[in-house]
């Protein structure tokens, strides 16, 4: 039943104009007179707005792919639905749960309390830390990250890596403490899948595997014989390390490995003989990610019917690049996705590389009259990849790089000595800190900071410790329009900052409005929070930011933070 925008009466009636919003009587909609008819007109009532056709575009290029085809009009339908419905959801009160991420007696004690826009919630209960146990391993990263200045010669160690995005975009730069040593780049990791992996990776690039190989083996469902045979090489040079210590952490500067992750690339070199298929590789994608998934938000939102077919062609097999141009004899099914052991199962549900693409890094450079938007990923990775090769292989040598399989906890205090020893010039933290309270995350990172560390991370779930961050924690329906519609005012501004041939829309975006709202909200309570986050904390060099809006994005609402402490010796 819609409700009254004033009284919040169950009603039938609304707005002859805009047909949007519902009064109960005219008294009422007299009454909410001077605030509507500013939004009144926004709302636009007798043009609907209609969701680009890509399911019909995608038929037309893959007209047998009947399954593909059926679930490509139920997602469309999907979000004309949302797009036909604008009202009624903001209108409805989301789970709270979800909002908050979990729920607990602190949290109802805080929400039934009289609260005020930036309220914090200092949950004292910390969210249990994900590590991959053998189920849901991550493929690649699934965040975009920031740019990373590595100071020539000196150390940058990375905890929760996953993969070698944070080198995507790194430069190493020159300062009054420069060194001519090689720099080192030292990962922890608690997931056997990412070690093993990103190892396998590294040694395709210090052995000069094609950038293409190098591309299919990070992110690809499937992959060329080619591939296949630069993959095998590598991974038996990986098995070629040392053992890593059972009693005490690993050393830090030595490539060693742990023996489930040796087991796994072991199981990897075997499975080598026998790859899946193609179809194989298309099937078990499928029927990992969900259907209802918020990625293909991304497709209509493309301007070009070209891209918006591509990029459903990528959503619904993984693929990249895409293999059209390929014999299916000469094609494989991915040796990492698809033939694991113990129990590991890649390519969690919502995994996709798009996520973690730096889109301020990749539109500027190429026009969409010119370059698909996959190609425009592709040339990305490609340079990007290319620079992180010439920095690992003679004659330039400038990078080493050491991967482990260790989580970093508060209560290994020999590994955090190991850590601190290093006195490294940077660290990153992945998203780390969501999982724990803000005073105990410093306790951790101060362990094993060095004198001058710089800390880098980014926080996906900040907005469940802000009231005001999320639209739904805003009762009144009408301060909810007037949010979506500030937001959406947002977006249009800077949009078109870092996509200026316009591969995508911005006047008029596919997504859900609880989504759309959430990128505002996060402005107004940002401060509110860093104020929570850094407490008590004598830092200098501080800066928390947004990355500029992108379809592509997962979270609309990351914060980039980076920091140093001051007098730690």
């Amino acid at each position: 039943m819609n409700k009254c925008n004033v009284c919040q009466k169950p009603c039938k009636n609304r707005c002859s104009r805009c047909q949007q919003t519902y009064y109960c009587s005219k008294a009422c909609q007299k009454q909410d007179y001077k605030d509507h008819k500013e939004i009144c007109v926004t709302q636009q009532p007798n043009v609907r707005v209609i969701v680009p056709n890509f399911k019909r575009e995608y038929a037309e290029k893959y007209p047998r792919e009947k399954s593909q085809i059926q679930l490509l009009a139920r997602v469309q339908g999907n979000l004309q639905f949302n797009e036909d419905s604008i009202d009624k959801i903001l209108q409805f009160n989301d789970n709270k749960i979800r909002r908050w991420r979990s729920w607990s007696k602190e949290l109802s004690d805080f929400l039934s309390s009289p609260r005020q826009i930036g309220d914090i919630f200092a949950r004292t209960t910390p969210i249990p830390y994900f590590s991959d146990t053998g189920s849901c391993a991550l493929s690649f990263s699934n965040t975009h990250k920031q740019s990373l200045s590595l100071n020539q010669g000196k150390v940058h160690v990375a905890v929760g890596f996953v993969d070698l995005d944070l080198l995507l975009q790194a430069t190493i730069v020159q300062s009054e403490d420069s060194t001519e040593q090689a720099n080192k780049f030292i990962g922890y990791e608690g997931s056997v899948y990412a070690v093993a992996k990103t190892n396998v990776i590294v040694e395709m690039m210090m052995g000069k595997a094609p950038v293409r190989s190098i591309i299919e083996v990070w992110f690809s469902t499937v992959w060329t014989i080619e591939t296949l045979k630069y993959f095998e090489t590598a991974a038996k040079n990986v098995l070629q390390f040392e053992n890593a210590p059972n009693d005490k952490p690993p050393n830090p500067t030595k490539k060693e490995l742990h023996p489930e992750v040796r087991s796994l690339i072991s199981h990897w070199c075997q499975s080598v003989s026998s790859p899946k298929s193609r179809k194989n590789a298309h099937d078990l994608w499928a029927s990992t990610f969900d259907r209802a998934d918020s990625i293909f938000a991304i497709v209509p939102n493309l301007v070009e019917p070209r891209d918006r077919v591509q990029v459903a062609r990528h959503i619904l097999t993984g693929e990249f690049p895409l293999m059209n141009d390929q014999q299916s004899k000469n094609l494989v099914a991915s040796i990492t996705m698809f033939n694991c052991n113990d129990g590991i199962s890649p390519h969690s549900t919502s995994e996709f590389m798009l996520h973690m693409m730096p889109m301020n890094a990749i539109l500027p450079k190429y026009q969409r009259e010119n370059t698909s938007f996959l190609d425009a990923l592709y040339n990305f990775l490609e340079d990007a990849i290319t620079k992180v090769c010439t920095w690992l292989s003679p004659p330039i040598e400038m990078m080493e790089i050491y991967l482990h399989f260790q989580m970093v906890t508060s209560d290994d205090s020999g590994l955090l000595n190991s850590i601190k020893q290093l006195n490294a010039s940077t660290m990153s933290w992945s998203n780390i800190c969501d999982y724990f309270p803000a005073c105990d995350f410093h306790k951790l990172i101060k362990a094993c900071s060095g004198s001058n560390t710089v800390h880098v991370m980014s926080s996906m779930n900040w907005v469940t410790e802000v009231f005001g961050g999320h639209i739904t924690d805003y009762d009144d329906s009408r301060v909810r329009r007037k949010i979506l519609i500030d937001a959406r005012k947002m977006i249009l501004e800077s949009g078109p900052t870092i996509d200026s041939s316009g591969y995508f829309r911005y006047d008029q975006i596919f997504k859900h409005p609880h989504n759309i709202s959430n990128v505002f909200l996060a402005r107004r309570v940002k401060d509110n929070w860093q104020s929570h986050f850094f407490r008590g904390q004598a830092v200098d060099n501080v800066d928390v930011s947004f990355s500029q809006y992108a379809h592509t994005h997962r979270i609309h609402e990351l914060l980039n933070i980076s920091f140093r402490y001051n007098h730690l010796t």
